[in-house]
């Protein structure tokens, strides 16, 4: 059987990263340290910081699953719903940053109602750590639904899953997101400090107090 349709090579890749990580308190700090600097510097409320967000955390896994040894490549540029490719498979990545709510999976909003989740998943989990699921697994869970605009799972569901199969987490230490709109950073302020860094007449004409 094709391991799109199993899920091998994602469950073994999987396994490889959590047997990486949970035996190696370097990886795993820097994994934690990794994501905190990331949740506390930038709130995802703010909808352009939302995007940035979510592809740093791709950015994160695929170099937490390079150093566990496994051929990752970024192709959530390339590609509709897989973000990190990896030999015979892929993984779409999920992040949620509170303790309730849905996860989305898929945004459908004028797709096909046949339009379902099919791909092996890594969600990054406040107060949960990094878990993987994939359709096979979630299948007896009642656990998908589709709203107007989305194909969402309940963080609530996720939290359980989880808990019962421990097989499938990571149990590192993710942060809820910055909650203070006030004292977030904006991606594209961070991005045009950095510059306009190397133009000191125009860097120097910015006000300092919002920049």
């Amino acid at each position: 059987m094709n391991s799109r349709l199993n899920f091998q090579a994602e469950r073994a890749a999987f396994r490889k990263l959590k047997q990486s990580v949970e035996g190696d308190p370097e990886l795993k700090h820097e994994l934690e340290t990794a994501f905190r600097e990331l949740l506390t510097r930038f709130a995802t409320t703010i909808y352009e910081n939302r995007f940035v967000v979510g592809g740093a955390i791709e950015v994160i896994l695929l170099a937490a699953l390079r150093a566990s040894g496994i051929e990752a490549r970024d192709v959530g540029a390339e590609e509709t719903r897989i973000d990190i490719r990896i030999p015979n498979g892929g993984f779409s990545v999920k992040g949620h940053f509170s303790n309730s709510g849905d996860v989305r999976l898929i945004n459908v909003l004028g797709d096909s109602e046949q339009t379902a989740w099919k791909e092996a998943t890594l969600f990054v989990l406040y107060g949960i750590g990094i878990g993987y699921a994939d359709p096979k697994l979630l299948e007896d869970q009642n656990a998908i639904r589709r709203t107007k605009d989305a194909i969402v799972i309940r963080y609530s569901v996720l939290r359980g899953f989880f808990s019962q199969n421990s097989e499938w987490l990571i149990q590192c230490e993710i942060p809820q997101a910055l909650q203070n709109r006030h004292q977030s950073e904006l991606v594209s302020r961070t991005v045009a400090r950095e510059i306009l860094a190397k133009t000191p007449k125009l860097f120097n004409a910015l006000p300092q107090t919002s920049f």
